[in-house]
């Protein structure tokens, strides 16, 4: 039972080994990131606001829309009880 242990956990040791060579090479021979247009600034959006409802304090639907006069903003809807507002973006 002794030499079985010390036979599995060389083995293990062996496979941790050989897979931590294997990650060190993939890194060492990976090329440089190519820019293209999907990660380019146009099409990365900033993250929206979690807004609370002040009656209910459920969390908000916001989206990105024009108010009035035709600026962007940001428009909010509580989903329980239809509450409603813009905020400047």
């Amino acid at each position: 039972m002794k030499r079985t242990k010390k036979l599995l956990a060389l083995v293990l040791a062996m496979v941790m080994a050989f897979s931590l060579m294997a990650v060190t090479a993939a890194a060492y021979g990976a090329e440089e990131h190519e820019h293209t247009h999907v990660c380019s600034e146009e099409t990365i959006q900033p993250r929206l606001p979690a807004v609370r409802c002040p009656k209910c304090g459920t969390v908000m639907d916001a989206w990105l829309g024009p108010n009035a006069a035709g600026e962007t903003c940001l428009k909010l809807r509580c989903p329980v009880d239809g509450t409603y507002d813009e905020l400047s973006w």
